[in-house]
């Protein structure tokens, strides 16, 4: 797991139904200011960018290319990338 990232224990669910209610325990679902003490420890969401994912010097450069010119053509809240990995 990158560095920061941990499975949450399972009283921390508990704690995210009761303050953001029962379909938001998944911390990408909490508000971007959130924060839950379970302990010692504080609890903040993290939803990371595609950027922070997948380099973008890597295998997907093209991807992101076309992904950046759609973008500059259409906008960015007008393109969606759907990936499918079949086996």
């Amino acid at each position: 797991m990158p560095d920061g990232l941990a499975a949450l224990p399972d009283e921390l669910h508990d704690l995210a139904a009761a303050q953001f209610g029962e379909g938001n325990i998944a911390p990408s679902r909490w508000p971007a200011d959130a924060e839950l003490q379970l302990g010692n420890e504080v609890y903040r969401p993290v939803v990371p960018a595609y950027r922070d994912l997948v380099p973008a010097d890597g295998p997907w450069q093209p991807v992101w290319n076309v992904m950046g010119t759609l973008a500059e053509l259409h906008g960015e809240d007008n393109v969606r990338l759907v990936v499918w990995f079949g086996g």
